[in-house]
């Protein structure tokens, strides 16, 4: 044990003798490299902090007047502005890099949807990127929408599904669920349509849309 110890030792110094060398010989190498990785690290904060948090005010100011149109339904202002208002389309193209470039996002692909903007739409949604409890799943059911006024069925049930998963809740889940059922009987796809019906029941038994599930359920069964 006492010889196991020796050698242990003996190793562990050998190591340490090692790296000094190492660090003696490439000294200036190292320095120079600390310095390089400090400088990265300054600028990467000053870039968030700094350019990112001044464009961040300026994207938020900019946007007011366009969310003041949005709320009134007025949706191509919203989205393409006018002579008195900066529209999202702007933009998101001026700070989509910035949180509130970002949440522009979203609402140029409600616009975009209202007004018949189907692919414009869809491009706005799924750049839109956020952990929001709310708005993320708004987002992807909303690409679900377009797909569906788009005739492109079975990629609008894939949206409505995904949607229900990120929200997993008792209001929005069953909500996108039942929107995904109505689609796969649209596609006479009823097993699929059975599917997600049983998983409002299932998973879901406390929503509003589980009420009346069953019938749902029987309907897509008989089919």
């Amino acid at each position: 044990m006492a010889e196991e110890t020796e050698n242990l030792t003996e190793q562990i110094g050998d190591s340490v003798n090692k790296v000094e060398q190492f660090v003696e010989k490439n000294k200036k190498s190292l320095i120079i490299g600390g310095v390089v990785v400090v400088l990265l690290i300054c600028g990467f904060f000053a870039y968030k902090n700094l350019y990112l948090g001044k464009k961040q005010s300026e994207a938020m100011a900019a946007m007011w007047p366009a969310q003041m149109q949005f709320s009134k339904d007025s949706f191509h202002i919203a989205l393409y502005g006018n002579e008195n208002v900066t529209g999202f389309e702007d933009i998101v193209k001026e700070y989509g890099n910035t949180k509130a470039g970002n949440t522009a996002n979203y609402y140029a692909g409600v616009c975009a949807l209202n007004l018949g903007e189907f692919d414009a739409a869809i491009d706005y949604l799924d750049d839109f990127s956020g952990d929001d409890l709310m708005l993320k799943p708004l987002a992807v059911g909303l690409i679900g929408d377009a797909y569906s006024e788009k005739e492109e069925y079975a990629k609008a049930a894939s949206q409505y599904e995904k949607a229900a998963n990120i929200a997993d809740n008792e209001s929005m889940s069953p909500y996108f669920l039942m929107k995904a059922g109505r689609v796969y009987e649209k596609m006479g796809k009823n097993s699929a349509a059975v599917k997600v019906y049983t998983k409002i029941k299932s998973d879901y038994n406390s929503s509003m849309e589980a009420r009346d599930i069953e019938k749902y359920i029987t309907r897509a069964s008989a089919k």
